[in-house]
């Protein structure tokens, strides 16, 4: 009996351990399973849009419809390529890239919805390739408003209302407006030029650019001789062609894109023949010289990278090389630019680190004082997010084909 007794309790003070470390065991896993719980809630919460351990996702919106059409495809296209490359070596830390890209018809309020769309329903990292002036400014407060702001890397204007004072989360690669119109009017004032007039287009670009000429004459103690603006959609050309025909400048400085540019040179040599035009960067597609064909023989174009077909550039070598391995042959100025952009972004999305973020992408930007492409220069620090003051002039020669 006092033996049985003895079992019974041994049974009891056990069964009560038992219970105590069975209930001590509950309440760690019940809080360790609170503290994993917490922690996957912190990490979705604080997760950068548009960055998993897969990829990396970015986005543009461009006018693949309207005005601009031509233009979109070389822009598309380059930037394409790059990221396609650098996707079929492993990508970014294991991270593919991938671009999504939507039409905004170049109309500033479709870029709004395009721009919303791609940060709320797509949840992209980062918009690059953006194209328009009007465009950009009008989504800068949605990007703005974003925790962290949605970095704007290399968008396709050159207006110096996006570029001072510097926004924190916008990058721009190619050169000013200013820098561009300073180039061709310090070029004509050189060998002699002084009846400058300019067409520009009626929208922020061509504001901008029209500044831009009256300041680099200023600059030369010289006053615009004549000016007249022309719709998007060229739909008032022969007035903007009667308006400069009946002042004779000697030269036409052409603020304009797309199908402006085209509509206005052919009907000005159906009215003069003979007269000079002097275009900005952003005419300089294949797309445009095959639709002004002989009209275009003569026409001076400001570039804003290197000369894509150079042998000497090596980034132009390797430009050319991987559009052909591609399978295009649609070779461009706005081709090279936006492989070039998609390069420089991809540099910083590699010195940002395996953590990606926005503030270290912003940062890794800023901290890129000299990136060598070979043959280009970009540079980038917290005081000014312009990277490249480059600008050339070049002509487009017979064969449609542009020369240096």
């Amino acid at each position: 009996m006092p033996s049985n007794s003895c079992t019974t309790i041994q049974k009891q003070r056990l069964a009560g351990v038992m219970e105590k470390d069975m209930d001590l065991w509950c309440r760690r896993f019940f809080l360790g399973f609170l503290g994993l719980v917490a922690a996957l809630a912190w990490a979705g919460v604080h997760a950068e849009n548009g960055v998993s351990d897969k990829e990396i996702v970015l986005g543009q919106s461009l006018g693949l419809t309207g005005p601009l059409a031509q233009l979109a495809p070389d822009i598309v296209n380059g930037a394409n390529v790059y990221f396609d490359s650098v996707n079929a070596k492993g990508g970014i830390f294991g991270r593919r890239i991938r671009l999504v890209t939507l039409d905004d018809g170049y109309q500033p309020a479709n870029t709004l919805k395009t721009a919303r769309q791609l940060v709320e329903d797509e949840r992209v990292f980062a918009l690059l390739n953006l194209t328009g002036t009007d465009n950009v400014v009008g989504i800068l407060p949605m990007l703005a408003k974003e925790k962290p702001p949605v970095p704007l890397f290399a968008p396709f204007t050159g207006a110096d209302v996006l570029r001072v004072p510097v926004t924190g989360h916008v990058f721009h690669v190619r050169a000013s407006y200013a820098d561009e119109t300073e180039k061709l009017v310090q070029h004509l004032t050189t060998v002699g030029v002084q009846r400058i007039g300019v067409l520009w287009i009626n929208n922020g670009f061509g504001k901008e650019g029209l500044a831009g000429v009256e300041k680099a004459m200023h600059k030369r103690g010289l006053k615009l001789y004549a000016n007249a603006p022309v719709q998007p959609d060229a739909s008032d050309v022969d007035k903007a062609v009667a308006a400069l025909h009946d002042t004779r400048p000697e030269v036409i400085i052409m603020i304009t894109t797309g199908v402006p540019t085209v509509s206005f040179i052919k009907a000005y040599n159906k009215a003069r023949k003979g007269m000079r035009f002097y275009a900005l960067s952003v005419m300089g597609t294949q797309a445009t010289l095959r639709a002004l064909g002989p009209d275009g023989i003569g026409v001076v174009v400001t570039s804003v990278v290197p000369f894509p077909w150079s042998q000497s550039n090596p980034v132009a070598n390797e430009y050319r090389s991987a559009m052909k391995n591609a399978g295009y042959d649609n070779l461009s100025f706005l081709g090279f630019e936006s492989y070039i952009n998609a390069k420089v972004l991809v540099e910083g999305l590699r010195g940002a680190g395996k953590d990606l973020t926005r503030p270290k992408f912003v940062n890794a930007l800023e901290q890129m004082r000299q990136l060598n492409l070979g043959g280009f220069q970009v540079g980038f620090s917290k005081e000014s997010h312009q990277g490249s003051r480059f600008v050339e002039l070049t002509i487009i020669g017979p064969g449609e084909k542009f020369t240096k």
